[in-house]
């Protein structure tokens, strides 16, 4: 099984490095980059062809926009957004596929990332 690339961006520092230690201790995923803004995104994203981009919401309304293009333009790469009440995630893809999820185990949010599991 090939090791899934992942970018971490927006929010805090600290939810970051929360996050990549946690992705760390999967056997087939790497955290191969930590961004801070869209425009970071944007370079690391050419870069590191990731095959996920995690993202911490709220979001800034500018920065949602920029993104629904981002999401458009790397039809390869799915994004997962994480809400800050820790109860819900939504992954976006292409073609426009939104989903939604609940009640999300962290294992079962690794086996996603890993592709051993199909969001319900």
């Amino acid at each position: 099984m090939s090791t899934k690339r992942i970018i971490l961006a927006n929010g805090s520092r600290l939810l970051r490095e929360m996050f990549h230690r946690v992705i760390s201790k999967a056997d087939n995923l790497e955290v191969v980059q930590e961004v801070a803004d869209q425009d970071e995104l944007s370079v690391a994203l050419k870069q590191f062809m990731p095959e996920w981009v995690i993202l911490f919401v709220p979001l800034p309304d500018a920065t949602t926009n920029w993104l629904d293009g981002c999401v458009a333009n790397n039809p390869s790469v799915r994004f997962i957004f994480l809400f800050a009440d820790g109860k819900r995630i939504t992954m976006k893809s292409q073609p426009s596929r939104e989903e939604d999820i609940t009640d999300l185990s962290l294992k079962d949010f690794l086996h996603i990332l890993e592709g051993n599991l199909q969001p319900t």
